[in-house]
C-alpha cells in the first residue's frame, strides 16, 4: 500500500510595512497605522492593524475594496480572520470615522485619513 504525502502549504507571511518602496509599492509602518487607530479612537488589535493596512495599500492604489476581496487577502497572507470577524471590524472603522462605507459592502478610507497617508509616501527624486 502506497501512502502519498501532501506537501504542506507555503504560508505567505505579511511583510511590515515601512515607510520605503518594496517592489515600487510604497508602503506605510506599522506605527503609523497604529496612531491613526488612536486617533479615531479604537484599541490597536493585530486583526484592525492587518484590516487597516489592506485598506491603506487599496487607497494607496486609488481604489476601493469589497470586504470579499479584503478577506481574501488576508487568507493570503496567512491570517486567520473570518469574513464576520473583517465585517465586524471594518464596521466600528466606519463607526469611527476611519473607513467610509461606499455600498455594496465597498470600503475606503476616508477623505482626510487617506491624505494623511498619502503625504507619508516617498517622494519621487525625479524632477518634471
Amino acid at each position: 500500500m502506497r501512502v502519498h504525502v501532501m506537501p504542506r502549504a507555503k504560508r505567505v507571511i505579511p511583510q511590515p510595512i515601512g515607510l520605503k518602496v518594496e517592489q515600487g509599492v510604497p508602503t506605510l509602518e506599522h506605527r503609523l497605522l497604529r496612531q491613526m487607530l488612536q486617533q479615531a479612537g479604537l484599541k490597536t488589535s493585530m486583526p484592525r492593524l492587518k484590516v487597516l493596512e489592506i485598506l491603506c495599500q487599496s487607497s494607496l492604489e486609488g481604489c476601493d475594496i469589497p470586504s470579499r476581496t479584503l478577506h481574501e487577502r488576508l487568507v493570503e497572507a496567512g491570517e486567520p480572520l473570518s469574513l464576520v470577524s473583517v465585517r465586524q471590524v471594518l464596521g466600528r472603522m466606519v463607526d469611527s470615522g476611519l473607513v467610509v462605507a461606499l455600498g455594496g459592502s465597498r470600503y475606503c478610507l476616508a477623505p482626510s485619513w487617506e491624505a494623511s497617508i498619502r503625504d507619508q509616501r516617498p517622494r519621487s527624486n525625479s524632477a518634471a
